[in-house]
C-alpha cells in the first residue's frame, strides 16, 4: 500500500517543480514510509511513498517499462498478478521485478486503457504514456483505494489523499456548500464530489484519461442484479463459502506479516477463521472497545479468538481519546465522515502496526448479504405504502407525533417508511433530515443549494435499475455508503497508521455472485444476513451466529454529556462557528442544550457538526499546512488545544 500524487502541467507546459513534488509527496508520507521516489520529465511530475508489501527489494517507484518512456505509480494490490505476469511474458513482454507494479506497465503497454478491465485487486494508479502525451487514471471496482484529482486552469493535479492537493498553490481552499448539505443529510458527501470545491473523485470502476487538454471518463465495471434462475439454497450456501475462502486466500498473499481485525462480528470472524485454516501459525487478531460496557464487542472477539486459537489483542478507547486525537483525525480524513468509530479504528490500527504490516477486514458482508436492520424493516414499506394517503396523513402521522420520545426509534422507523424511494433508502443512515436542515441551514445557504441529497441515488438507478426495492438498496450501498463512506473511514485510518487494509467480502466475483441470488433468499423470518449465516453455520460459534447486530457503535451521546461537554460547546457554541454564516447558530444552542440536559438524542448531529467544524478549522482556515520545518502531524498535536477552543 502506498501514496501516490502528481502533477501534468498540459495547458501551460511549464516544468513541474521537484520541490512541490516533494511537498506532495511528505503530506502521504504516512501511507508508505519505507520508500519515497519521484519522476520529472519536464511538464510532468510523479511523486511516490511506499508501504513494501510484496517484492520488499524490487518495487521502486515511480517504475518504468523498458525503453523509459511509460511510467506508473500505484497505490494497491493486484492479487491476478501471476497469472497476467505468465500471459504476458507469453506475448514477449520482459520482467524486470517480482512485483505486481510492473505486471500493470506491461499489460498497459500490450492492452491499452482496457489493461484496467484485466486487472482484479484493490488500488488506485497514474499510469504517464510519454510517447502519446496523456495520463491515465485508475479506481479498483469496489472504490477500496482513494484517488482524487483537480484542474488548476487546464493543468491536472492527482494523489491519494486531498492534502497533497492543497499544497499547490493554484489550488484555492473553499467549501462546495452543495457537497456540505449533502454531507449532512447523509454524514459523507457523495462521489464525485468532495467538501472542497473543485477537488473530485475518481470514480469507483472507472478510469479517467487526460489527453490533448480534455478529459474523458469511463465506467469499464458494474454489476447488476438482473433476473436470474432460482437455485437451491444448498446451492447459494455452496457458492459463498467458496467465494470467501478463495477471496480470504488470495489477500494473505504477502511477503511480510498479515493479521486481521476481529470485531466479534459475523463477517470479521469469519474471515479470522479461514485464515486460521490456511496457516499453521497463530493469526494475529485485534480487536477495539470501549470504555462503556454497553458498547463493547470485546466480549464477542475474545470467544471467536479462544475458538480459532489466534493471537489476540485488545484496546479499549476511552472519552478522553476523542479529545486528544480528533484534530489528527480531522486532518487523516481530509474530508468528514460523520463516523465516531473512525477513532476506534486509527487506535486499533496503531496496535496492529506494532505486530503486522497488513490486517484482513470484515466490510461489505452487511451490503452484500443484507445485513442490516434497515433491509429487514424496508420491507415493510410496500405494505406501509397500500395504505389510502388520507390514512397514513390523517391518523397514522399524527399518532406518531404524539408518542412519546422513549419510542423515538419507532417514531423514526414509521416517518421513514412513509418517504418514496430513493429517499427513504437515504434516510435510513441519514443525520439531519428534511426538517432539521431546514431549521438548520441559513437563509443565503438554502437559496444556493438543492435540499434533496438523493441525486446520487437517483442518478446511479437511472443508469442502472434493479429488479426489486432490496436489490436497489444494496447495489446503492455498495456503489454510495461503501466506498465515499466505510471504505474512505478504513482506508484513511489504517494509513495513518501505515497500515493496509485488505477487503475479501468486496472481491468482485463475490459481488457479482450475491447479486445473482434472489431477494427473498438473503431475508427469511425476517432474519437480516440470512444466507451468509446459512453458510457458514457450522463454521462459527453459536453466539456469533445469534447474537444481535451490534455495528460499530461508540457512546458519544454519554461522552458529550459527560467528560466532553465543555469540548462540545467550546466547538458549537463558538463565534467562529456563527460567523462562518451557514448555520442558524440557536437552532444549535438548542440541539446541544435538549441533548446536554438529556431531553431528546443529537448524538449523530451534534457530531457531525462538530466534524465539521474542527475541518474547517484544520483544512480551510489559515493555521495549518503553513511549517514546512514541522510535520502537520506534530503541529496538530502541539496545537490541539488551540484548534479546540478558539
Amino acid at each position: 500500500m502506498c501514496g501516490i500524487c502528481g502533477i501534468y502541467n498540459a495547458e501551460t507546459g511549464s516544468p513541474v517543480s521537484p520541490q512541490l513534488i516533494e511537498q506532495m509527496t511528505s503530506l502521504i508520507a504516512h501511507r508508505g514510509p519505507d520508500d519515497k521516489g519521484s519522476y520529472i520529465e519536464g511538464s510532468l511530475g510523479l511523486g511516490f511513498a511506499r508501504l513494501s508489501i510484496i517484492d520488499l527489494g524490487g518495487g521502486h517507484q515511480p517504475m518504468c517499462n523498458e525503453t523509459g518512456d511509460v511510467w506508473i505509480v500505484f497505490n494497491g494490490e493486484i492479487w491476478n498478478y501471476k497469472q497476467l505476469r505468465q500471459e504476458l511474458i507469453a506475448r514477449g513482454h520482459q520482467f524486470r521485478t517480482n512485483c505486481d507494479t510492473e505486471t500493470i506497465i506491461h499489460a498497459y503497454e500490450e492492452y491499452g486503457t482496457d489493461c484496467v478491465a484485466r486487472l482484479h485487486g484493490m488500488f488506485g494508479f497514474a499510469i504517464w504514456d510519454s510517447p502519446r502525451q496523456r495520463l491515465l487514471l485508475a479506481r479498483d471496482r469496489a472504490g477500496k483505494k482513494p484517488l482524487y484529482y483537480t484542474q488548476v486552469g487546464r493543468d491536472l493535479l492527482f494523489a491519494s489523499e486531498i492534502k497533497a492537493l492543497l499544497s499547490h498553490p493554484g489550488v484555492k481552499r473553499a467549501v462546495d456548500l452543495q457537497a456540505m448539505a449533502d454531507f449532512l443529510s447523509i454524514r459523507y458527501v457523495p462521489a464525485p464530489a468532495t467538501l472542497f470545491a473543485n477537488i473530485c473523485k475518481v470514480l469507483p470502476g472507472h478510469w479517467l484519461l487526460y489527453e490533448k487538454g480534455t478529459t474523458r471518463e469511463e465506467c469499464y465495471w458494474d454489476y447488476t442484479f438482473a433476473p436470474i434462475e432460482q437455485r437451491s439454497e444448498a446451492e447459494y450456501t455452496q457458492g459463498i463459502r467458496q467465494h470467501i475462502e478463495r477471496a480470504v486466500e488470495e489477500r494473505m498473499m504477502a511477503d511480510v506479516p498479515v493479521g486481521a481485525m476481529l470485531s466479534g462480528g459475523v463477517d470479521s470472524s469469519i474471515i479470522s477463521g479461514i485464515m486460521s485454516k490456511l496457516t499453521s501459525h497463530k493469526v494475529k487478531t485485534f480487536c477495539v472497545g470501549f470504555d462503556h460496557p454497553a458498547y463493547s464487542e470485546l466480549p464477542y472477539a475474545r470467544l471467536v479468538a479462544q475458538h480459532f486459537g489466534t493471537d489476540h489483542y485488545e484496546i479499549v478507547v476511552r472519552s478522553a481519546d476523542l479529545a486528544n486525537y480528533w484534530p489528527l483525525l480531522t486532518w487523516h480524513r481530509d474530508e468528514p465522515v460523520s463516523e465516531p468509530s473512525d477513532l476506534g479504528v486509527y487506535l486499533v490500527s496503531q496496535l496492529a502496526r506494532q505486530h503486522v504490516k497488513v490486517v484482513l477486514s470484515g466490510e461489505g458482508g452487511d451490503e452484500l448479504f443484507a445485513g442490516y436492520p434497515k433491509y429487514v424493516v424496508d420491507w415493510l414499506a410496500r405494505y406501509y405504502h397500500i395504505l389510502p394517503s388520507a390514512v397514513r396523513e390523517r391518523l397514522l402521522i399524527p399518532l406518531l407525533d404524539g408518542l412519546p420520545y422513549s419510542m423515538r426509534k419507532l417514531k423514526n422507523t414509521a416517518r421513514t417508511l412513509s418517504q418514496p424511494a430513493p429517499l427513504r433508502w437515504m434516510s435510513w443512515f441519514g443525520i439531519f433530515n428534511s426538517q432539521l436542515k431546514e431549521q438548520l441551514l441559513s437563509a443565503e445557504v438554502k437559496a444556493r443549494i438543492d435540499l434533496d441529497a438523493s441525486r446520487a441515488f437517483r442518478r446511479w438507478l437511472a443508469n442502472n435499475p434493479q429488479r426489486d426495492d432490496l436489490s436497489a438498496m444494496l447495489y446503492l450501498d455498495t456503489k454510495i455508503w461503501l466506498p465515499d463512506n466505510l471504505l474512505m473511514k478504513g482506508d484513511k485510518m489504517t494509513m495513518a497508521a501505515s497500515l493496509e487494509s485488505r477487503i475479501p467480502l468486496l472481491d468482485a466475483r463475490l459481488i457479482e455472485y450475491a447479486a445473482s441470488i434472489p431477494s427473498h433468499n438473503k431475508i427469511k423470518f425476517f432474519k437480516a444476513k440470512y444466507l451468509l449465516k446459512r453458510a457458514f453455520a457450522d463454521f462459527l460459534p453459536e453466539p456469533i451466529l445469534t447474537r444481535k447486530k451490534m455495528g460499530f457503535n461508540v457512546p458519544t451521546g454519554i461522552w458529550f454529556r459527560e467528560g466532553q461537554r465543555d469540548l462540545m460547546t467550546r466547538l458549537l457554541l463558538s463565534e467562529r462557528l456563527s460567523s462562518r454564516g451557514y448555520f442558524q447558530h440557536e437552532f444549535i444552542a438548542r440541539m446541544l442544550r435538549d441533548h446536554l440536559e438529556g431531553r431528546t438524542n443529537y448524538q449523530a448531529q451534534l457530531f457531525t457538526l462538530a466534524s465539521l467544524e474542527l475541518w474547517f478549522r484544520v483544512f480551510i482556515d489559515d493555521h495549518t499546512l503553513k511549517l514546512p520545518q514541522e510535520s502537520v502531524e506534530d503541529l496538530l498535536i502541539r496545537e490541539k488545544s488551540t484548534i479546540l477552543s478558539i
